[in-house]
């Protein structure tokens, strides 16, 4: 005979109402009771029926994430993360993958009016994927939702990111040290992130007094002129930056310094010297942002709050030419 909560409620002294929501992590119950009363729970073989329970209290105990099918470290270490913290809240994290791609990602946003999940948690594609109608869809969803790295200025949702002044200062302070000339900024995505270092990278060189160009076509009049021998690249990755040394057919500069973010694998183009990476801190924007949806869940936080993490600091690599 299988083992019900007025069991586990007769050896713990506890009535069964506390016993199932201590079963099902409620917020109510202290994290001492919740461990006593599992600890119980298993020692008499209590098996959960997570369908039955869940269909009563109108809930499915899962939060969707949706991200590429890519799976780089910028997806990988905050999905992890967020697994653990939602792992221990008694959640289950299921993965919708949105490939960057419009009919994927309208796939997607079908299943979260569904609520096949209690909450979500997107890493989103370009904003050029989404029509009108995918984000009054999305405006318009059930459940809440929670942006990491980059977000939809037009949906409510919470966001999760890095702090895009405090990683900007840190890659133009250091780059500045190798006395550069100039500098060619890869011209921003159609994100908000992208735009906010964009913003960044021109203000903080204006203010050092450091020429710069975002049109690729212009560089090689910019080097002639300025006879500029220690050029520095700002962009998300070397691997956007491939194509600039096509553009200098009559004078290169003697040296390329590289300002750029930690999130690619590849080995850089060989005509860096060196390249200063900004290190974010993947791990606590998965983990800050499962601790939001529990709030939003339980009733403790709001819908749309941006939370900035702290750049980990500058790693060097030193390239080989």
């Amino acid at each position: 005979m299988s083992v019900t909560i007025h069991d586990i409620a007769r050896h713990t002294g506890f009535n069964a109402s506390t016993v199932s929501r201590a079963l099902r992590y409620d917020s109510r119950i202290s994290r001492k009771t919740v461990e006593k009363i599992w600890e119980t729970a298993e020692r008499l073989g209590y098996v959960r029926n997570f369908a039955a329970s869940n269909l009563a209290a109108g809930k499915s105990r899962c939060v969707a994430l949706i991200m590429d099918a890519e799976f780089g470290s910028m997806q990988t270490l905050p999905a992890a993360a967020l697994n653990q913290v939602l792992i221990n809240a008694g959640y289950t994290l299921m993965i919708l993958l949105h490939n960057n791609e419009r009919r994927a990602t309208e796939n997607c946003i079908a299943k979260l009016e569904e609520r096949i999940c209690d909450a979500a948690v997107m890493i989103p594609p370009p904003e050029s994927v989404f029509d009108d109608r995918m984000i009054e869809r999305l405006q318009r969803l059930p459940i809440p939702l929670c942006f990491i790295d980059r977000w939809l200025e037009s949906v409510r949702g919470s966001v999760v990111t890095t702090d895009a002044e405090s990683s900007i200062r840190l890659l133009v302070e250091n780059v500045l040290k190798e006395n550069i000339d100039a500098a060619y900024i890869v011209p921003a995505a159609d994100n908000p992130v992208a735009r906010a270092r964009f913003h960044w990278e021109t203000a903080l060189l204006e203010e050092a007094g450091i020429p710069w160009i975002s049109e690729v076509g212009e560089l090689q009049e910019m080097v002639i002129q300025r006879n500029v021998e220690t050029l520095a690249v700002f962009a998300d990755s070397p691997w956007f930056t491939t194509h600039i040394r096509e553009y200098m057919k009559e004078k290169t500069p003697r040296r390329y310094i590289g300002g750029m973010f930690d999130y690619w694998v590849n080995v850089p183009p060989d005509f860096y010297d060196r390249i200063y990476l900004c290190l974010q801190d993947f791990p606590a924007i998965g983990s800050s942002c499962a601790e939001l949806i529990l709030d939003i869940l339980n009733g403790k936080g709001h819908e749309k709050k941006m939370t900035l993490i702290q750049p980990e600091g500058i790693s060097v690599v030193n390239c080989l030419r």
